[in-house]
C-alpha cells in the first residue's frame, strides 16, 4: 500500500486559502504627525487569484493592496500581532489579530504563498530583509531582557526587606557575644 497522507498538504493549503478569501477583521495602529494615536479596524482579504491582500477600512475606504510576489516575510509577534515585511525589509502591514489562531492562520498562508510565488530577488534585497529580520529578533530580545532585569530587580528588593527583619536581631546577640570574650 502506497502512503494514505499523499498530497493532503496542498489540499489543506487551498483551504487555507479559501479561508483568507473571505477575509478577516484586524487592528492597525495609526499614527497622525507622530503624535496622535488611533486604531483602525481593517478587513483583510485575499483577490480571487489569490495573488494580492487587499484591506479595506470599516468605512469602507480602500487601504491598500499587497502584492503576494512582493512578500519576503511574515512575522508572528507577541501573542497577537502579524508583521507584513518586503522583500527589500520595508515594513508593509502591522496588524493586531483578534485570536492568536487567526493570525498563525494568516501567517502560515501568506509565507507558503509568498514562497511558492516568490522569485529570487538580489543579494542586497534578501540582505535588507535580514537586517531587518535582525533588528525585529534584537528588540524582542531587549524587551525580554528589560522585564527580566526589572524582576530581578524587583526580587532583589523584595528579599532585602526580609533580610532587614532578621539582621538587626542577629547583629545585637553577636555583640553581646563579643563583649564576653
Amino acid at each position: 500500500m502506497g502512503n494514505v497522507c499523499c498530497g493532503t498538504g496542498n489540499f489543506e493549503m487551498l483551504q487555507r486559502v479559501e479561508l483568507l478569501k473571505e477575509g478577516g477583521t484586524f487592528k492597525r495602529k495609526v499614527t497622525y504627525l507622530g503624535v496622535l494615536s488611533k486604531t483602525d479596524t481593517v478587513f483583510l482579504q485575499l483577490n480571487a487569484a489569490a495573488t494580492r491582500a487587499n484591506g479595506n477600512r470599516k468605512s469602507s475606504v480602500k487601504l491598500e493592496e499587497v502584492p503576494i510576489c512582493r512578500i519576503g516575510k511574515v512575522c508572528a509577534q507577541d501573542t497577537c500581532e502579524l508583521l507584513i515585511l518586503s522583500l527589500n525589509g520595508q515594513k508593509l502591514l502591522e496588524l493586531t489579530a483578534d485570536s492568536p489562531s487567526l493570525r498563525d492562520l494568516w501567517v502560515q498562508t501568506l509565507e507558503e504563498l509568498s514562497q511558492s510565488v516568490a522569485t529570487k530577488g538580489s543579494d542586497a534585497d534578501s540582505q535588507a530583509l535580514k537586517e531587518e529580520l535582525n533588528k525585529q529578533s534584537e528588540k524582542q530580545k531587549e524587551k525580554y531582557w528589560k522585564e527580566r532585569t526589572a524582576d530581578l530587580e524587583r526580587r532583589k528588593v523584595e528579599a532585602e526587606e526580609r533580610k532587614k527583619k532578621f539582621g538587626n536581631v542577629g547583629m545585637k546577640y553577636t555583640a553581646e557575644a563579643m563583649a564576653k570574650r
